[in-house]
Parts: C-alpha cells; sequence; structure tokens
C-alpha cells in the first residue's frame, strides 16, 4: 500500500503541496478531450505525460454514459516520488463498477509531484475540466473520489463549483499549520462548511499515523449536522484503521455496499446516512474477487482425499485488513491446483500439494498457503522469508454457475 509508511520530511510535502523544483516541464492543465476507449486502457505507462486516464477495472465491462447511473473519477495519493500511479483503485469502487457506475481513474507522473507550484490546484482543475468533459458526454452523475492527497483533490475540486454530483474523500489530505510539525486539519473543516455537492462521504480511520493520529470524525460531524445535504461519515468508531484503510478489503467487505446505496439512492434525506447490515458478505466476495471471464472449474468432493474433502468449493476469510477466496481446482490429486485471490494480490490458481492433511500451496511472491479441515476449515498465510503468519477460519462460499 502506497500510503503505509512515508517519511515525515516527504509527508510534509506530500500534504502541504510545497513547491520544489521541477524535474520534468509539462503543460500545467493539459487540454481536455473525448477519450477513446484505447485512450483509457489500463497499465499504461506514463511517458511524458503529466495526466492520463485509465479504465479502473478493466476486466468488468463499461456502461457508457446512456446506461451507468454515473461516473466515478478517481484520484490516487502521494507519496513524494515514488510511483503512486501504479497503485490500482480501491476494491470499494470495483463493487460500484459491479453495481452500474462506471469508474476511471485520473492519473499523475510521480516525477512532476514536486513540480513548481505544487500539484494541488493543477490536479483540482484537470479533475474538474474532466468531469466537465464527461457531463457533456451525458453522464447524468459525476462522483469526485480519492484517497489521501486525492481525498483533498476532490474536495478542493467540488469547493470550487456546483456541478458535482458527490464526493467520497477517504483519509483525505490536512495541511501542516507551521514549521513546527503541527497538523492542521481545518482546511478540510473549513471545505465541508462550504461545499455545494449533492452528496458527501468520507471516512476517518483510526490511527492514521501519517497524520499524527488526530481525531477528525468528531468535527466533522459536528460541522455536518448543521448543514442540509446527505452525508456518510465513517469516522474513527467505524472498525477501520490506519492512513489506507479505506483501500482494504475490510472496508469494502463492511461499507461497500451502504456506499453503493448512499451513491445510488434517488433522494436521501438531509443528514447523517445509516448504513445497513450486509446479510450475504458472499455476493461482495465474490464481486471482488471472482472474475466474470476467469471463473474456474472447482474440484469435485470426490476428486479429493477424504481428509481434506471438507476443503472443496470456494471459501474465504480476512486475513488481517485483506480479503482472500480459496477453492480447490482440478480432477485430482494429479492435476490438482489451487485457486487464491485476495484483495491485496491479484492471485490465480497454483500448484498444490496434500500434506499432513493439510492443502498447501506457493504463491508466486513464494508466499505460502495452508489450508487445514481443523474446526470448520482453516487458511494460514506465511509470509516468504517466514517472519509473518496469518490464521483465519474460512467461510464456505457458494458454487455457482
Amino acid at each position: 500500500m502506497i500510503f503505509a509508511t512515508v517519511r515525515s520530511a516527504i509527508a510534509r510535502a506530500v500534504i502541504a503541496g510545497i513547491a520544489l523544483l521541477a524535474v520534468v516541464v509539462w503543460s500545467p492543465v493539459p487540454r481536455v478531450t473525448g477519450a477513446s476507449p484505447d485512450d483509457l486502457a489500463c497499465d499504461q505507462e506514463p511517458g511524458s505525460r503529466y495526466y492520463w486516464l485509465e479504465r479502473a477495472f478493466c476486466d468488468l465491462p463499461s456502461y457508457g454514459p446512456e446506461r451507468a447511473h454515473g461516473l466515478i473519477i478517481w484520484n490516487h495519493g502521494i507519496s513524494g516520488t515514488t510511483q503512486s500511479w501504479k497503485a490500482p483503485a480501491p476494491p470499494v469502487l470495483r463493487l460500484q463498477q459491479f453495481r452500474g457506475w462506471d469508474v476511471i481513474m485520473l492519473k499523475r507522473h510521480h516525477l512532476a509531484e514536486t513540480m513548481a507550484g505544487g500539484p494541488l490546484y493543477r490536479t483540482a482543475q484537470r479533475t474538474l475540466q474532466e468531469a466537465a468533459a464527461r457531463r457533456k458526454q451525458g453522464y447524468k452523475k459525476i462522483v469526485l473520489a480519492g484517497q489521501s492527497f486525492g481525498g483533498y483533490v476532490s474536495l478542493e475540486a467540488a469547493d470550487s463549483t456546483d456541478d458535482i454530483d458527490a464526493v467520497v474523500a477517504l483519509a483525505p489530505g490536512v495541511r501542516f499549520a507551521d514549521a513546527s510539525s503541527s497538523l492542521d486539519p481545518s482546511i478540510t473543516d473549513r471545505i465541508l462548511k462550504r461545499v455545494k455537492v449533492g452528496r458527501l462521504m468520507l471516512l476517518f480511520p483510526k490511527d492514521d499515523s501519517l497524520f499524527g493520529n488526530v481525531v477528525r470524525g468528531e468535527g466533522a460531524q459536528a460541522i455536518l449536522s448543521r448543514r442540509s445535504l446527505p452525508y456518510l461519515l465513517l469516522d474513527e468508531t467505524s472498525g477501520i484503521s490506519g492512513h489506507g484503510g479505506g483501500h482494504t478489503g475490510r472496508f469494502a467487505l463492511r461499507y461497500g455496499l451502504c456506499l453503493s446505496s448512499f451513491l445510488s439512492e434517488p433522494s436521501p434525506p438531509a443528514g447523517r446516512y445509516s448504513c445497513a447490515a450486509v446479510n450475504d458478505e458472499w455476493l461482495v466476495v465474490r464481486d471482488l474477487l471472482v472474475p466474470p471471464a476467469e471463473r474456474p472449474t472447482f474440484a469435485a468432493a470426490g476428486a479429493l482425499p477424504e481428509a481434506v474433502r471438507s476443503l472443496v468449493g470456494p471459501q474465504w476469510a480476512v486475513l488481517e485488513d485483506t480479503v482472500v477466496l480459496v477453492a480447490p481446482v482440478g480432477d485430482g490429486p494429479e492435476r490438482f491446483r489451487l485457486m487464491y485471490r485476495s484483495t491485496g494480490f491479484r492471485g490465480g490458481v497454483f500448484d498444490a500439494a496434500i500434506k499432513d492433511g493439510a492443502i498447501q500451496a506457493v504463491l508466486s511472491n513464494k508466499s505460502t498457503v495452508t489450508l487445514s479441515p481443523e474446526g470448520d476449515g482453516t487458511i494460514t498465510w506465511r509470509s516468504s522469508d517466514g517472519s509473518r503468519s496469518l490464521k483465519a477460519t474460512l467461510i464456505k462460499g457458494r458454487a455457482e454457475p
């Protein structure tokens, strides 16, 4: 995760947008044109571009302006001059794509983050230009979304217009008040007091060490409770922690459907939006981790030795903040493999073996996964160097056609 660890000197430049010497020179705000499908290809290299656009989930179909609920424009975070543009959109937005939204990412070249003048103004303006262009294409709703610096950009852009339907800001950036490095969250608080947006979603995770563990949800609630707009506020009591908590599978599993309802409900009442309980978590796991075009043939119970037969079929678990999905595939011991996917690792299908009454597989990143039939079934993940180990109970999914 690109926000996991950031040195304090870099973080200050990140949050404040301090102007440093430009490494590469680009046009401040490139001209916006109607993008063809090729222009939105995934996994592009930046070349000499400061900004470019990509579809967030190229394995999912786009709906287009006429059929989509609307368009979500995602802005990623910033971490000095590291390649932050390589970070994918968060899993929670994959659920929105499954439920009728088109999602695109506005990416920035990492070597231009220190360009004179700072990236905040230019990125906010570029976001507004893209929103206007997509509105002209016919998208009925425009949502600006982002993590950390990207959340700050989304709020800043929406504060400059009254033509944004919603903002989704995950751990939005703050500024340093002075040379003493004390944090000043009032910049986002001031935006919350005046931003003219149809609806607003905010996540302030607990233990946000990048921002000095400052509690921000209480202040946001005090401001938003006096305004007449619908808002979904997930504060430090939401069960989500860490600066990158909104980028996790845990967040998508717990709040993805709530965000979908909040964004899609025709006319939510003014005030704080309440999330309903998730009645069928398997539907969320399936949409997060089973690509529609790559659904494997799961191994039949009779193809597995009796000792591990209870592990047949798709099963899932939460390892720390990561949602994982596993299932034996193949016709028998000679052709035995294990599907492993997670919200933190693309995964795939890997050679597996049955040893000591358990299923074991080594993933492409050299970490090891062991499925054991103990209890209702457990999964143990070990890092490639053996320094970390995580264990969780497996939950049965459903083998659907």
